[in-house]
């Protein structure tokens, strides 16, 4: 494919995107732990707000009365997990305290079913009447021959749409619980969509040929950028840091200076403007002599209190200065940011290094910071 085509494909072309945001349980990647999973369900089932426990069991008997058209009532239930059977373990039993009904719930997320469901089933001494079982499972699940006219399968997205449908939760005044609740749904809903192919996921195999290109040009794109840092460093006699392409230090490594330069080029990466910023930032002890050095260089004429940015944990953007750069200027970018640092910053910077750091040695990179007019 040729550069023109491709250049066409981009812009006439809309590209579907998918996002979705992850609950807790996927951050500590525990969302496909079917024994915490278990525990969620039990502890709502349970809980001491009772809003929340009669909605989850209310919705889940609505949704059995649904497919089976058999109403069960509970007057005191209680909710256990993992309760042991002779050959297993059952993942979520429910039962009245009172009357001789139960519901016997095998927890299936990703695993296959070789749970001996019949024998769950008997496990609890009572007449089929006063008990069902269900297979709960992320999508549609085919029942066992000998257990079919005693499990049915629920899904759990059926389960939350159901509880999402009868819930209100401004009933619930514990700001924690709904936090929670919706980041258990969130993580429900995920699980659910996980294994199926959303329109981003089709449109890159209806485009892949298309997309794999666009691809190598992004890495073309990205390594431009990183030389470039390079450069940059390696012209003024520096070195770069950081691991992100949207960022770089350029620092004096050698002589472990935390008064340094950022550049950022997070905008012209995500093609929302032709623009970047160079910093002068100052790092953990540096920024803790920030008063001082305000004091000092106030009236320097590199020094201005409108280009002061963040402070944040360990450092501070003493200076930032935004610049716009056309796609032309592209190809001369290093020598473009080096004329800037020296034009903007370099002088205030070499002061204030020699301040903070009287007894460096930076002569080695000192004079790279002079333009060649002066």
């Amino acid at each position: 494919m040729s550069f023109t085509e491709l250049y066409v494909f981009l812009n006439e072309t809309e590209i579907p995107l998918e996002k979705r945001k992850d609950g807790f349980l996927e951050i500590i990647r525990k969302d496909h732990n079917e024994n915490i999973n278990s525990n969620i369900y039990a502890y709502y089932l349970s809980c001491e707000i009772e809003e929340l426990k009669s909605t989850f069991l209310d919705a889940l008997l609505s949704i059995i009365y649904e497919k089976t058209l058999r109403k069960f009532q509970f007057t005191r239930a209680f909710t256990t997990t993992e309760m042991t059977t002779s050959n297993g373990r059952i993942d979520i039993f429910i039962r009245d305290l009172i009357n001789p009904v139960a519901i016997i719930i095998e927890n299936k997320i990703h695993h296959r079913l070789n749970n001996d469901l019949l024998e769950y089933w008997n496990y609890f001494k009572s007449k089929d009447a006063n008990k069902i079982g269900i297979l709960l499972t992320l999508h549609n699940h085919v029942i066992p021959e000998n257990v079919k006219d005693k499990f049915i399968n629920i899904t759990h997205w059926e389960w939350i749409s159901k509880i999402k449908n009868i819930i209100d939760l401004n009933n619930i005044n514990d700001t924690s619980q709904k936090i929670y609740l919706n980041d258990f749904f969130k993580t429900i809903e995920n699980l659910t969509t996980t294994y199926k192919m959303n329109d981003s996921a089709k449109f890159f195999f209806q485009n892949a040929k298309k997309i794999n290109e666009t691809y190598e040009t992004l890495l073309e794109g990205h390594k431009f950028l990183n030389d470039q840092y390079e450069l940059i460093a390696s012209k003024l006699g520096l070195q770069t840091f950081g691991s992100e392409i949207t960022w770089k230090n350029i620092w004096d490594e050698s002589n472990l200076i935390d008064t340094y330069f950022t550049i950022i080029t997070k905008d012209l990466i995500l093609g929302k403007a032709y623009k970047y910023q160079i910093i002068l930032e100052l790092n953990r002890e540096d920024k803790a002599k920030e008063s001082e050095i305000k004091e000092k260089f106030q009236n320097h004429p590199q020094f201005n209190n409108e280009y002061i940015g963040i402070s944040k944990d360990s450092y501070k953007h003493l200076q930032v200065r935004d610049y716009e750069i056309s796609i032309e200027e592209l190809s001369r970018f290093s020598e473009i940011v080096i004329s800037q640092i020296q034009k903007d910053f370099a002088d205030l910077f070499i002061q204030i290094i020699k301040f903070l750091y009287p007894n460096k040695d930076i002569s080695r990179w000192e004079n790279n910071f002079i333009l060649e007019s002066q």
